[in-house]
């Protein structure tokens, strides 16, 4: 093999060297030897990131999770290695961007230049009119941008498109037409892409973020600041309006002190605290005007909190304990009783009596009663309300994608029929899984093919969505090890051995057949990798 290794021989050696790595040596390096050692550790481990991305890409092209698991690549990497769905995702697209061209594939391979801006240069290189450019054109535009990566930010390679072009290829450069043509392209790009996520924490917080075209972002930011000067204003008036009552003597200089201490924090808020209680006010604005015109969105359905509450809190918030804090018979309820009325949201998340209190004067509130385990016994319904109760209480039950690792709201996912309808399965709640667009087509069953082995869901003996996968992914993961195969012993020897079929090199299994899978967070497979000439064999 002229000296050269196949993959499972290189998987190998890097793990026993890694192995047998000394720690201790740090002991007597000096800083600059551990500053260099540093370096040849980062240097490595851009190297093993690239070949991870060659065989990433490699896995994508060839459908490999598809046809060896049963299951989408995103979904195996996901379940595989217990990854975010979204970093999932992007760890796919990047090793596509990657492998775009041979001289940046072999630059990233080589460590010339990390992953993270192999994947920049490919991104631009998709983005030249490589179909009017010459060979030679191409080939001088990856070696522009490879030379230029060495002391370019990622940010500065993707935005030299128009660099290379005038550097190699001048005459396909753009003029100020093609240039106001481009803008109203990444209009058209930036509308498609607009995205608002939301995140809930487990200490009491929300954490959102998204984009937004450039014009409508600033509208926003305009919106935003307005109101944050509005209020800047209003306290402004406001003591001046104090100061002007203490001299006139309406107001005492202790009345006025006290409402000085008052306004403090409103002053002491950050600049951060005012925008974020700016987008609030506006929401709240926004809200009123809905409800002055029917409280309809363009679902037709007002927008609401589902709030999950257990009988007895229920009975007491119905009379006048959330107010009083008293219990129906008129005693006296403590404070540590009061703030045992809590409400849980449709996300999972609990809210304090206090702020179910105040809630319940500014939205508009659908009860859902529950028995015992949480199984559903009626569905409020409001005016306005037009969804079907049925699907309420789904959204309710399932609250996002029931499909392992997503985290979908429910509110924006399918309704599938377990059973499907035309198999005869109704159409109930026992019958039901919510399930995102992209889930829903991994697992809707084959009506030419019932037996095939795919995704399936049954419910468990509480009435909750249970996912069971392939066999074919169970026996791929649970059989995972941490070696490769032996030297000499190829991955098709492995797979059919009597140990097993697959390599999961961070030793993970997933659960097998017949066992619970409980719904956490996945998101959609948007788009995939494009079309491209496999540049390994």
């Amino acid at each position: 093999m002229d000296g050269k290794r196949d993959v499972w021989q290189t998987v190998m050696v890097i793990k026993e060297a890694l192995d047998h790595l000394d720690h201790t040596c740090a002991a007597t390096m000096t800083e600059a030897q551990t500053l260099a050692a540093m370096n040849a550790m980062r240097r490595l481990a851009d190297r093993i990131g690239a070949e991870a991305a060659i065989w990433t890409d490699r896995a994508a092209k060839t459908c490999a999770a598809e046809k060896a698991a049963g299951t989408p690549l995103s979904d195996y990497l996901a379940t595989a290695e217990a990854r975010n769905p979204k970093e999932a995702l992007g760890v796919i697209h990047q090793a596509s961007r990657i492998t775009t061209d041979p001289q940046v594939r072999d630059a990233a391979l080589a460590g010339t230049v990390s992953p993270t801006k192999a994947a920049a240069i490919g991104a631009v290189l998709r983005d030249l009119p490589r179909h009017e450019m010459t060979p030679a054109q191409r080939q001088a535009a990856a070696a522009e941008l490879l030379n230029t990566a060495e002391t370019s930010t990622t940010r500065q390679i993707t935005g030299s498109a128009d660099h290379v072009l005038e550097r190699v290829a001048p005459d396909l450069a753009p003029s100020a037409a093609d240039k106001a043509a481009r803008l109203e392209r990444q209009r058209r790009q930036a509308v498609k892409n607009r995205a608002l996520h939301f995140s809930e924490e487990t200490d009491g917080q929300v954490r959102f973020w998204g984009q937004l075209p450039t014009l409508e972002a600033a509208q926003l930011k305009a919106a935003v600041q307005a109101a944050v000067e509005h209020g800047r204003r209003d306290e402004s008036d406001h003591i001046k309006a104090l100061q002007q009552q203490r001299r006139s003597g309406t107001l005492a200089d202790t009345e006025y002190f006290t409402a000085r201490k008052q306004l403090a924090e409103q002053e002491a808020r950050t600049t951060a605290q005012r925008q974020s209680d700016a987008l609030l006010d506006l929401t709240r604005a926004a809200g009123e005007t809905a409800g002055h015109n029917g409280g309809a969105t363009r679902t037709g359905e007002a927008a609401r909190l589902v709030v999950t509450l257990d009988y007895t809190s229920l009975l007491n918030l119905a009379t006048t304990a959330a107010q009083s804090g008293t219990r129906p018979d008129d005693t006296a309820m403590t404070p540590d009783q009061l703030n045992r009325l809590t409400g849980t949201l449709e996300t999972g998340q609990q809210i304090p009596a206090s702020t179910l209190r105040r809630i319940c004067c500014d939205v508009d509130i659908l009860p859902a009663i529950l028995g015992a385990d949480s199984a559903v016994l009626d569905v409020g319904r409001t005016r306005r309300l037009i969804t079907p109760q049925i699907r309420a209480a789904l959204r309710l039950r399932d609250k996002t994608c029931v499909f392992p690792g997503c985290a979908i709201p429910a509110a924006v996912c399918d309704a599938h029929h377990i059973t499907p309808w035309w198999a005869g399965g109704p159409t109930s709640l026992d019958n039901l899984a919510t399930l995102c667009r992209h889930h829903h087509g991994v697992v809707e069953p084959d009506r030419f093919n019932p037996a095939a082995d795919q995704w399936t869901i049954t419910l468990d003996e509480h009435k909750r969505p249970k996912l069971t996968p392939p066999r074919r992914l169970a026996r791929h993961l649970a059989t995972a090890q941490d070696q490769a195969p032996a030297q000499g012993q190829t991955p098709e020897h492995r797979e059919n051995s009597a140990h097993g079929s697959g390599v999961d090199f961070r030793g993970k299994a997933v659960v097998p057949p017949g066992t619970e899978s409980s719904p956490a967070g996945m998101g959609h497979r948007d788009d995939d990798p494009p079309e491209q000439t496999p540049l390994i064999a």
